[in-house]
C-alpha cells in the first residue's frame, strides 16, 4: 500500500552527514555557501583570512542550530591549508567536501600599463592557493573513500573584458587545473568541478551600484542595462549561485566531474 512520505522524506537535506571545508568566506558568496551548506545538513569548517569575520559567520550558523568550526586561513600558506583540513578531520572524523572560494583581484589596468607584480599576486592566490589547498586535501578525501572538490571560477574567463586581464588569466588557469585534477583524482573517486558565476547581487555589486549612483547613474537604470544582456532578464543573487555549488557538493552529482557550470542567468552560453 502506498504510504505518504513525511516532510523529511520529501525534503531530505542534501548534505546530511557530510563534513564540508569552505575557504574564502568573505561577505557575499562565501557567507551564502557556508550558511546554505549548514542548512542542508553539513557540518561546516569555515576559513578566511579575517578572524573576526570567521567568528561572525560561525556564530550565525550556530545560532541557527548548525554545526560549525571556524579556522582563520590564508590559502597561500600551505601550513594553514593543512591546519584547517586537519582541524576538520580531527573534530569530525574526516572530510567529504572541499569548497574553495578564496580569491583576489589585481588592479584594473590595461596590460601595457600594469605592474605585472599585481597579476602575479592574483596567480598566487587564485591558482596556487587553490592548488595548495586541494593537494593538501587529497589524503583526507582518499581516507574517506572519495569526495567532492568545488572551486569558484568567474565568467570573466568566458567574456574577457579590458582592465581585468590579470583576474581573467588567473581564473582561466584555474579552469584548466579543475580538469587536470578531475582526470587524475578520478580513480580515487574524488570529483572536481567548478561553478562559473557572472554578475551576482550581493555586497560587492551593491558597492559598485552605490559608486555608480554617486557618479550620476540611477540604480534602476544601471540594473536594467546589465540585466538586458542576461537571457533571464535578472541579475543572479549570491544565494542562487551558491545553489549550483550545493549541487556539485551533493550526491545529486555523483557522475559529474571536470565540469564548469555557468551560473550567470544566460549572459554567456558555453
Amino acid at each position: 500500500m502506498f504510504q505518504e512520505a513525511t516532510d523529511d522524506e520529501r525534503n531530505p537535506m542534501l548534505l546530511d552527514g557530510k563534513v564540508c571545508v569552505i575557504t574564502g568566506l568573505g561577505p557575499g558568496l562565501g557567507r551564502e555557501l557556508a550558511v546554505l551548506f549548514a542548512q542542508e545538513g553539513a557540518t561546516v569548517v569555515i576559513g578566511s583570512r579575517t578572524e573576526a569575520y570567521v567568528a561572525e559567520v560561525a556564530a550565525e550558523i550556530e545560532a541557527a542550530g548548525g554545526r560549525v568550526l571556524g579556522v582563520p586561513t590564508d590559502i597561500t600558506d600551505r601550513s594553514q591549508c593543512e591546519r584547517i583540513l586537519q582541524a576538520a578531520s580531527d573534530a569530525y572524523g574526516g572530510i567529504d567536501v572541499v569548497l574553495q572560494n578564496g580569491f583576489t583581484t589585481p588592479p584594473f589596468e590595461l596590460f601595457p600599463d600594469t605592474d605585472l607584480a599585481g597579476w602575479r599576486r592574483a596567480m598566487d592566490v587564485n591558482l596556487w592557493g587553490t592548488l595548495e589547498l586541494c593537494q593538501a586535501a587529497v589524503p583526507h578525501l582518499r581516507a574517506r573513500g572519495g569526495g567532492s572538490i568545488v572551486i569558484v571560477s568567474s565568467m570573466i574567463t568566458r567574456k574577457v573584458l579590458p582592465l581585468q586581464g590579470g583576474y581573467a588569466i588567473s581564473k582561466g588557469a584555474l579552469n584548466t587545473a579543475v580538469q587536470v585534477m578531475a582526470r587524475e583524482l578520478g580513480p580515487d573517486h574524488i570529483r572536481v568541478n567548478s561553478i562559473v558565476p557572472g554578475w551576482m547581487m550581493g555586497p560587492s555589486v551593491d558597492g559598485y551600484f552605490a559608486m555608480m549612483e554617486a557618479a550620476g547613474t540611477p540604480r534602476d537604470e544601471l540594473y536594467s542595462q546589465i540585466a538586458s544582456n542576461i537571457a533571464l532578464g535578472v541579475i543572479p543573487t549570491d544565494d542562487e549561485c551558491a545553489r549550483a555549488a550545493l549541487f556539485l557538493a551533493s550526491d545529486l552529482s555523483t557522475m559529474v566531474t571536470g565540469a564548469a557550470i555557468d551560473v550567470n542567468g544566460g549572459e554567456v552560453f558555453h
